[in-house]
């Protein structure tokens, strides 16, 4: 008798102590409501993105200066993040250079606007990108910081969804404003709304003091998204250049990013000697954004049946064959044209999500834990200097061999960049 009067005791017990954890957890602050701050900010670089080459376009320059405005970019990108991490590292705070990411990057938006020359782009674009990189790494670190180790997955690609949605959003709005105004007006209201990020980061973010440990700096999926066409990853210190048992992949990873910016630093460039303009460029920057972030999560979840190693070879070859068939459109006229290069960059963002999560998953999981931070430093060095030297080949490509000889050469190049990971399981 005592035992069964004893029972529903402890229930009420157990019942009031969930009902008080319950109450405690509402008016516990959301740890990750600062993300909604970068909304404006990825808004306005999500719009900015296809403006650039554009604008580079339209004040004169050809194929090299569109390569060159994209590797000056990268370049100053590359360098930022390692100036930004080093000083946040020296002065042990982090908020702080989110703001002035946030207000240097709207800044040198507006900037574009009064350009009258491609030096002067190029100019702007070096202090856009240098500005953009303050943004880069610090999230990732407040995060490991205000979330429960469990909860780290979760939060960064709770990050990255609210971003690359916003990116997308960016691009409709662009593509909407394209209808009615010039791309210097675009650039300026695209620069007001980042500022927006300012005042709503401010209130938001939370000062988080730490020390960085690499170790925890792993690739996680989703973090890298394919605006790195524009933008290295994340680098905060240079690293030592170590292989570790990843040479393979770091001379794959080469290839590949050299064939990229063949392709995507000349995409613009094509549209354009096709007579098409901001608006189709716009439209296909939109498809190819939103596939790669429809697909994150469902080739994550697929990564455990075919392993990093088979995701990545089969997007390699899928966008082997994406970058074939824009080469076969330069060979069409009108809408056939539009409808290949559509369905090459609409396959290019879809395959984008199978190699950088797979790249992601070898990386982070096979990486002994005292060497991770050394080789994921090493992963993002070759990343961005295959970008910077396929962002420069590409223009002298197309002006000495023409947009055929570019885009073959660009998908041999993916296609070659299977050969040293062949073999890997």
């Amino acid at each position: 008798m005592k035992i069964l009067r004893g029972r529903p005791q402890k229930r009420k017990l157990a019942a009031l102590k969930a009902m008080e954890k319950g109450l405690q957890m509402k008016k516990r602050s959301d740890p990750g409501k600062w993300f909604y701050s970068f909304i404006p900010f990825k808004v306005s670089t999500g719009g900015a993105a296809p403006l650039i080459p554009l604008l580079t376009m339209n004040l004169g320059g050809g194929p090299t200066d569109v390569g060159a405005v994209n590797a000056i970019g990268s370049t100053a990108s590359m360098l930022g993040g390692v100036f930004w991490g080093k000083l946040s590292d020296g002065l042990n705070r982090r908020k702080i250079f989110l703001l002035i990411g946030f207000l240097g990057t709207a800044i040198a938006s507006i900037l574009f606007a009064l350009a009258e020359n491609v030096r002067q782009v190029m100019v702007i674009n070096a202090v856009y990108t240098f500005f953009i990189a303050a943004t880069i790494p610090i999230p990732i670190l407040i995060i490991t910081k205000v979330f429960r180790l469990e909860d780290w997955d979760y939060a960064i690609g709770k990050f990255n969804e609210i971003g690359g949605w916003a990116w997308v959003a960016g691009m409709v709005l662009g593509l909407a404003m394209a209808r009615f105004l010039d791309l210097r007006e675009i650039f300026v209201i695209l620069g007001l709304i980042g500022l927006l990020s300012l005042p709503w980061g401010a209130k938001t973010i939370r000062e988080v003091p730490l020390h960085v440990d690499r170790r925890i700096l792993g690739i996680y999926p989703g973090y890298v998204v394919e605006k790195f066409r524009y933008l290295p990853n994340m680098i905060i210190h240079l690293p030592r250049f170590s292989t570790g048992g990843f040479g393979n992949l770091y001379l794959s990873t080469v290839l590949f990013w050299i064939g990229a910016m063949l392709y995507f630093t000349q995409f613009p460039v094509l549209l354009k000697s096709r007579g098409l303009g901001a608006t189709e460029l716009y439209i296909m920057s939109i498809a190819n954004s939103a596939i790669s972030a429809y697909m994150y999560t469902r080739v994550g979840l697929k990564l455990r049946e075919t392993g990093g190693y088979g995701a990545l070879k089969m997007g390699l070859a899928l966008r082997g064959v994406a970058f074939l068939l824009l080469a076969v459109s330069t060979f069409m006229e009108g809408s056939v044209f539009f409808a290949l290069a559509f369905l090459s960059y609409f396959i290019a963002g879809y395959t984008w999500s199978y190699i950088s999560i797979s790249t992601s998953s070898i990386i982070s999981h096979r990486a002994p834990p005292e060497k991770r931070g050394s080789l994921i430093g090493t992963y993002n060095l070759v990343s961005s200097l295959g970008a910077i030297v396929g962002n420069l080949t590409s223009g002298f490509v197309v002006e000495a061999l023409g947009f055929l000889s570019d885009f073959l050469l660009a998908s041999s190049l993916i296609f070659l960049s299977l050969v040293p990971i062949i073999r890997e399981r």
